[in-house]
């Protein structure tokens, strides 16, 4: 049984192997463009925390939402203190951490403490 109820295979009655293989293709697609975008965003987040002016502000703000993660429950404990670790360090390390292409860095980026530097670069 997968998590929303269904059987995986469930989900695919009625459709042919065209269909089944059209929509995997699709889910590959969408898949990678979110990660290029959540990439892009921790790119963004590192050349802000290289900032002269503002790499401290950032780092606080990303802090802060660890903290609220960690206090209301909103993220898994691992990555809170991955976070927490990582927002920590020297600046270098720091950056270097958070665009690693490791499956720890892929993981912890589809759980970023930076999404309001998105909501900035909207102004």
């Amino acid at each position: 049984m997968h998590s929303f109820g269904i059987e995986i295979g469930e989900f695919f009655m009625g459709m042919n192997e065209a269909e089944i293989i059209e929509r995997r293709r699709l889910a590959r697609m969408g898949k990678r463009q979110s990660d290029d975008r959540l990439v892009n965003l921790h790119h963004q987040a590192v050349e802000a925390l290289l900032d002269q002016h503002d790499g401290e502000r950032v780092r606080r703000l990303a802090l802060e939402r660890v903290e609220k993660w960690d206090s209301e429950q909103l993220c898994n404990p691992r990555y809170i203190k991955a976070w927490r670790s990582i927002l920590n360090m020297p600046v270098a390390m720091m950056c270097k951490s958070i665009l690693t292409d490791e499956p720890e860095g892929v993981s912890l980026r589809q759980n970023s403490p930076f999404g309001f530097l998105l909501h900035e670069s909207a102004r």
